[in-house]
């Protein structure tokens, strides 16, 4: 049958509320549309839009249904004709008489916003901006977000848990919810929050007409008391001209306008007020509009946003529908829904700035706060998203200094909790709070993310204990939110017992119990037992929850009872009970979650100072009085002694302090003991209760934020291109960038074992046959943990290179060979991990390892040094061919394969040694490349600390093609000389010595590079490409080495996976093509395969990695197929100019040492500074735009310029043009000189009045002085 006129109640402007089964809508506005069943889901659309006078062109619309189930209701959406043909069939079938829909509006086709390249514009006032943060769609800020989990909770409830009346839960901390202090805080001055405009002086109509020499204060005063001059007599204008200087209304009355004619004119240059100079008025008595009609033509959301500006101003959460009401008694017209929320918006952007503006300035604003209020933590994170592969906003935490530093003071214990954000783009603040000494919240943390999930709430967790709070033993209180569960539950992070403790809010706990069981009689028995501080009482009240339900009592003993329990709790949670403080500051920054995202954060800056400012003065008034304790904690004490006064005591054994009491009225016991025994109860408080404390807690101040204009410019460190540098957000330069203090890696490696190995010379023979008899030749080498963490700071895992201020550089195939002396031809170091590690060490190693010895696949180097180094009697070729496996095995472990255990080698490589005589058809080289690669990957992560490898080629790589960190060698050594006895290592072997070996066994020189990371990274930031070597292989270095460094540089570009077992790294030479000799083209997109560097052999895996890499297998041994084809000759230097260098600029990190702030440490007094590479960055910009906009004056200057004026411009460019090419930057700009002004007729003139008027002063002064001297001698 078909309904006709049937009623859908439709809500928008509020939120919706499930609670279990049951759903509400809060704060919505109702509404009726009548429609019959045969409507399509667009006819229902429609019917919506023009009741709600929405453009849908403009708008688009969220519909969600109230939909009936067996058990009660649940939110669906309804978005097709599908879900429309089951609300009909609902509707049918329980045959309601209406039904609920929830709108909310989604404007349609909003801008992304995204993070562009600040140093191309960041000198002309654009910043980067942040994209839409949390989705591409903007929300109508009247909408609520619908998952709100804020819980009402009822008077019964709030009284147990505020006021309660239990005797037991009556104890010295105070109850679970501290005093709201915060909310009597006076709001933040908003002309302080205000940065992007002032308010605007726009004159009233006093109901008058026009004059000719009327005056206003600008052009707009003129237009808006025009505006309101029509509105006020209904009547209608247009504007016919607009000039800068000039402005000219008429009549726009339909279809015959009258000659009504206003024009004004801006008169004085020196001001922008504009004066009436015509005028024709007034209207025709027929210009008056018959019908007035709902909304006026010249009531514009411009005009109507400086009218509500104050209301918007003095509530950021009003309703549109409020705004309207206010609009029709102020003017007797309504305007539309749409345009009433365009203006608000409006409004909303002169006070705060728009949205876009706001993401923009954010990171200027939070690096000038931590510049002024040091000890600040700010920490950004970023996604790559969008069509270009952009870096774009994805959240932010941020905690004050003081705060910080305060918190120490205050009692271990945390209250976490998040709540929504109402703005254009949605979001979640997290706030983290504390407890100060008089029961008051404490702020500590913020973030804002784009949900409550497990990610974010990892994320921000991790942030506070990483950067705000390492004490051992705090309590954090919470609701079940599976994200902060999650991460108070992973070892490692420092959320776990004994380090911190977790605790369930019991209001929280209250609601999910009363959601499950429908009862409230149960709810109140749950909170009863929870709030027990006695045994005996808590096992009461469960056994009332278990008369009550069976199943909750159940429920609840399978949940830790220290999570809930107080009398359970251990004393962890100071008797605080509930997330009350988290959500008493959700209170407090209720109007706030309207704002801009950088509004937001000034108004906790501003109102944290504010209540930091009271409660220092409240504190610092409790030390000169000399209370001991905290208001609060005084008064409690007080009470507990009053309340104590009828018990009797009985005292046992007082040195021991055992007594017995017997209650009367009051549970007091221990005040009783200390009245009735003379004993002092300020022993038994705990000190974070003392006024020493609370005045710890707020001693920090806060410092103002300068002006905008004294803000450094943000330095965007890049990459502005995210679709290379992918994995930027995990790299150790974002930490460092951050402010994170990261130490030098620690090496693991074995070079002092392999200095120790004395090697049989039967065995030195054999090897010398072999391609490793160059690395025989080495010696310990000491290596620089500094130099090797700056250079990890700049590998990049997707590439697998260096990147450098100048370009790409890598350690290649050629580097391997001529530093190492190792073959790269042949089949690849792969084979099959498949145990039986100690059969295989007796029949290849002659030996049998201890237990002790070998573990799994790790067999340790103590063994193989004390059983095969220095054997007088090798007496068969069998005991050789087991001493040469057993010195090559050392050889991988100490020197070309070492891992981080620190003192074993895998037994992985010694089938490949089983056949002597094939050793030289292994690719040893590629492995070992592929091993520094894996290892330098690894070593990039912010959570990595040490690295292994064959970092002695890393090393060696350094000092060649690096100036900086490179020793120099002030001994060099002497040829080998006949008969004289040289140490192994010190005596060059021409043709048998690859070049890694002029570092050895000399005596080094260093200069810079002993002075620290810090100092180390800078100057990597500051290099010039003149600080490296391309190509440090010449012909005359080659003719001295090995024949096999060179045997095989065919095949040092391919371009072909590297592969070692179970690590395959792929090599690039094309993205360095500089190191072979030819000038360097953009390279193709290449793919590292970061799949596969999560393979390891972790848990001594068991299987064959020829056949898991076969693919890899096949590209290598096809390798010839895919080589780098020689390009142009490249020699000198590449121009700045070129193409390579716009692409490279782009998707590079340029920066990896932050800005230079004012440090201070103990003494605030005391302050230091130290420059790096991104203050130098900035100076450059600044020399930059004042070079380009001095050229651009003097090329456009007038030729009557006087000659002073021009002298000081040309001054201005002068210096900076020294400036840029004395810090090598010339080649940022086109420098031409420019052509000098023609000396004018005019300059002439001045100046010989100038002389004239000099002329007549000195014959007046002379004059004078003869006067005066005649004068004296009449005298």
């Amino acid at each position: 049958m078909e309904k006709t006129n049937y009623p859908l109640c439709c809500y928008s402007n509020g939120e919706i509320v499930v609670e279990g089964e049951n759903v509400s809508y809060k704060d919505g506005e109702p509404f009726f549309v009548f429609v019959n069943s045969n409507h399509n889901f667009d006819e229902l659309t429609s019917l919506i839009c023009e009741e709600l006078e929405v453009n849908r062109s403009e708008f688009g619309l969220d519909i969600k249904m109230k939909y009936p189930n067996a058990r009660g209701y649940k939110v669906l959406s309804l978005n097709n004709d599908k879900s429309l043909k089951a609300l009909w069939a609902s509707v049918y079938q329980m045959n309601a008489s209406s039904m609920d829909l929830y709108i909310s509006l989604i404007p349609i086709q909003q801008p992304r916003n995204l993070f562009t390249n600040m140093l191309n514009q960041a000198m002309r006032g654009e910043n980067p901006l942040f994209s839409a943060p949390f989705s591409s769609n903007s929300v109508d800020q009247e909408q609520y977000d619908l998952n709100s989990n804020d819980d009402e909770i009822d008077e019964d409830e709030d009284e147990l848990l505020m006021n309660e009346s239990d005797d037991e839960c009556e104890d010295l901390v105070t109850p679970s919810a501290p005093t709201i202090e915060l909310s009597r805080v006076p709001s933040i001055d908003l002309e302080y929050v205000n940065r992007w405009c002032g308010k605007v002086d726009v004159p009233c109509y006093d109901g008058g007409e026009f004059l000719v020499g009327q005056r206003f204060n600008n052009k707009l005063g003129l237009s808006q008391y025009v505006r309101q001059y029509h509105i006020e007599r209904n009547q209608t204008f247009k504007t016919t001209e607009s000039k800068p200087l000039t402005v000219t209304f008429k009549c726009s009355r339909k279809p015959s306008p009258c000659d009504w004619t206003l024009r004004a004119s801006n008169k004085e240059a020196s001001n922008d007020s504009f004066t009436i100079v015509t005028y024709k008025g007034p209207h025709n008595t027929s210009c008056v509009v018959d019908a007035p009609p709902l909304d006026h033509p010249n009531l514009s959301n411009g005009f109507i946003a400086k009218h509500i500006r104050t209301v918007v101003d003095a509530d950021w959460g009003v309703k549109i529908s409020n705004l309207r009401a206010n609009i029709l008694t102020q003017f007797n017209f309504e305007p539309s829904y749409m345009k009433t929320w365009h203006a608000k918006q409006k409004a909303m952007a002169d006070l705060y700035g728009d949205w876009k503006g706001s993401y923009a300035l954010l990171p200027r604003y939070l690096q000038a706060l931590k510049t002024t209020n040091p000890g600040t933590v700010v920490k950004f994170a970023y996604k790559v998203g969008g069509p270009s592969n952009v870096r774009v906003f994805d959240r932010v935490f941020w905690a004050f200094g003081p705060s910080i530093r305060g918190f120490e003071h205050c009692r271990p214990i945390l209250t976490v909790d998040g709540t929504h954000l109402y703005g254009k783009y949605k979001g979640v603040l997290l706030i983290a709070i504390g407890v100060d000494a008089n029961d008051q919240i404490y702020p500590l943390a913020f973030a804002i993310v784009d949900c409550e999930s497990i990610d974010t709430w990892g994320w921000f967790m991790d942030c506070i204990r990483k950067h705000v709070t390492q004490r051992e033993g705090i309590c954090v209180i919470s609701d079940r939110h599976v994200g902060i569960m999650t991460a108070m539950s992973k070892v490692g992070d420092g959320w776990t017992e004994p380090q911190a403790f977790h605790r369930f809010c019991t209001r929280y706990q209250a609601s999910n119990i009363n959601t499950k069981f429908k009862s409230n009689e149960l709810k109140l028995a749950f909170l009863s037992t929870a709030c027990a501080a006695q045994r005996k009482r808590f096992n009461k009240g469960m056994q009332k929850i278990g008369s009550i339900n069976p199943s909750a009592k159940v429920l609840l003993e399978s949940i830790p009872l220290s999570k809930w329990s107080l009398c359970h709790d251990g004393g962890h949670r100071y008797g605080i009970k509930t997330t009350n403080n988290s959500e008493c500051f959700n209170g407090v920054l209720k109007r706030v979650r309207f704002l801009p995202i950088t509004a937001l954060v000034k108004a906790t800056f501003f109102r944290i100072n504010s209540y930091f400012v009271k409660h220092r003065e409240d504190a610092n008034k409790r030390l000169l009085e000399g209370c001991m304790w905290s208001e609060k904690v005084t008064e409690k004490l007080a009470e507990n002694v009053k309340r104590a006064a009828h018990h009797k005591v009985t005292c046992y054994d007082a040195r021991r302090g055992l007594y017995e009491v017997v209650t009367g009225r009051g549970n007091r016991l221990g005040s009783e003991v200390c009245r009735a025994n003379s004993i002092s109860s300020d022993q038994y408080v705990d000190p974070f209760y003392s006024s020493g404390e609370y005045h710890g807690s707020y001693r920090s101040s806060f410092h103002p934020v300068p002006d905008e204009s004294y803000w450094m410019p943000w330095m965007d460190p890049g990459p502005d291109d995210g679709k290379i540098l992918h994995l930027q957000s995990t790299h150790r330069s974002q930490a460092i960038w951050e402010g994170e203090e990261l130490k030098p890696l620690t090496l693991r490696g074995h070079m002092k074992a392999f200095k120790a190995f004395k090697v049989p010379e039967a065995v030195l023979t054999y090897v010398n046959n072999t391609q490793f008899r160059g690395i025989t030749r080495f010696c310990y080498v000491p290596l620089d943990a500094d130099l090797i963490t700056a250079l990890v700071e700049r590998w990049r895992q997707e590439t697998h290179t260096f990147h450098l201020p100048f370009g790409e550089a890598t350690v290649t195939l050629q580097d391997v060979a001529m530093l190492f002396g190792l073959r790269i031809s042949g089949r690849p170091v792969t084979g099959s991990s498949e145990g039986g590690w100690l059969n295989l060490c007796v029949r290849l190693l002659g030996a049998t390892p201890s237990i002790k010895a070998i573990k799994g696949s790790k067999l340790k180097l103590t063994w193989l040094h004390d059983n095969f180094q220095n054997v007088a009697n090798i007496n068969s070729q069998y005991q050789l061919h087991c001493h040469v496996r057993a010195y090559l095995l050392y050889l991988f472990g100490a020197l070309l394969f070492p891992d981080k255990s620190g003192s074993t080698v895998s037994l992985i490589y010694l089938p490949l040694l089983e056949n002597l005589d094939q050793i030289d058809d292994i690719s040893w080289g590629s492995g070992v490349l592929a091993c520094l690669y894996r290892n330098l990957c690894k070593a990039t992560k912010v959570d990595c600390f040490e690295i292994a490898g064959p970092l002695l080629l890393l090393q060696l790589w350094s000092w060649e093609r690096v100036s900086i960190g490179r020793p120099d060698i002030v001994r060099s050594r002497v040829p080998r000389q006949a008969g004289v006895a040289y140490p192994l290592g010190s005596q060059v072997l021409t043709g048998l010595d690859p070049l890694g070996c002029k570092w050895l066994r000399v005596q080094r020189g260093f200069k810079d590079h002993r002075l620290g990371l810090v100092v180390i990274r800078d100057l990597l930031d500051k290099m010039v490409e003149l600080q490296f070597v391309w190509q440090p292989y010449t012909p005359s270095v080659v003719q001295h080495l090995s024949p096999i460094c060179v045997q095989d540089q065919a095949e040092w570009t391919v371009i072909s996976p590297l592969i070692c077992f179970e690590m395959v790294e792929w090599h690039f030479p094309n993205r360095c093509t500089r190191q072979f000799g030819w000038q360097q083209m953009i390279p193709e997109m290449g793919n590292t395969c970061t799949r596969l560097q999560g393979i390891s052999r972790k848990g001594d895996w068991s299987g064959n990695y020829e056949t898991m890499h076969q693919v890899s297998i096949a590209k290598w041994e096809n390798r010839m197929s895919n080589i780098v084809e020689p390009g142009l000759p490249f020699c000198g230097l590449m121009n700045f100019e070129d193409e390579y260098f716009e692409w490279y600029n782009a998707i590079t990190r340029r920066i990896i040492t932050p800005l230079s702030q004012t440090v201070n440490d103990d003494y605030e007094d005391h302050h230091y500074y130290y420059p790096t590479a991104a203050d130098f960055q900035i100076l450059t910009q600044t020399s930059m735009v004042t070079y380009n906009t001095t050229q651009e004056m003097i090329s456009n200057m007038p030729d009557d310029i006087p000659l002073a004026q021009y002298a000081m411009i040309e001054k201005m460019r002068n210096m900076s043009l020294n400036s840029l090419v004395n810090t090598g930057q010339g080649h940022l700009i086109n420098y031409q000189e420019p052509r000098p002004p023609s000396p004018p007729r005019y300059d002439f003139r001045h100046l010989a009045h100038r002389q004239q008027v000099m002329t007549q002063e000195t014959e007046e002064a002379e004059s004078s002085q003869r006067t005066r001297k005649k004068g004296k001698k009449r005298n």
